[in-house]
């Protein structure tokens, strides 16, 4: 049995960890489990692939990865777990989710892929609850890690432009620029 954690977060005495297994303890639980502190419980069906990218905001669990499926719901790469069940955020993506950052009511996902839920993105987008939003120009590559500090967006990975100016694995997005620190 392979069992490799790629992601954790926490929230209160609640520990979500997310990555390529089939059981925590002696729990069934598809790549994604919780730890309350005493013991590991499944988050419902779990994920039908591996889990990358875990963010919490609030009683939300956000979860990307390279499933398709969370729960048996249709989720393209993304899904959303409210404490009892799972939903998608819109149609997803075309390609592996990798990283996840919240700021307020905003969630920021960034990865391999290039549309999100049908809009042209280039490996980083905006969810603001009912829709994505593409961030100026992207990425031209792949983008392993984000952070929001204030206004700004930080993002790592595999890229050599950012906003369309160079930017050697690392960037920032500020509002409507986009760019090397």
């Amino acid at each position: 049995d392979i069992c490799i954690v790629y992601s954790i977060a926490a929230s209160g005495s609640d520990v979500y960890v997310g990555g390529y297994f089939s059981t925590a303890g002696e729990v069934s639980a598809s790549y994604i489990a919780k730890w309350d502190g005493s013991g590991w419980s499944a988050l419902g069906s779990g994920l039908n692939s591996s889990a990358w990218a875990i963010a919490i905001s609030g009683s939300d669990v956000y979860m990307g990865g390279d499933f398709t499926t969370a729960g048996g719901v249709s989720a393209g790469c993304i899904a959303k777990w409210d404490g009892s069940s799972w939903s998608a955020l819109g149609n997803g993506m075309d390609d592996s989710v990798l990283a996840i950052a919240i700021s307020g009511s905003d969630v920021y996902v960034a990865g391999d892929f290039t549309t999100a839920g049908g809009v042209s993105a280039s490996r980083i987008v905006k969810w603001d609850g009912s829709s994505w939003s593409a961030l100026g120009s992207g990425l031209d590559g792949r983008v392993r890690a984000t952070a929001i500090s204030g206004r700004n967006v930080y993002v790592g990975g595999d890229f050599t432009t950012a906003g369309g100016k160079p930017s050697s694995f690392f960037g920032r997005w500020s509002g409507a620029e986009g760019g090397q620190l």
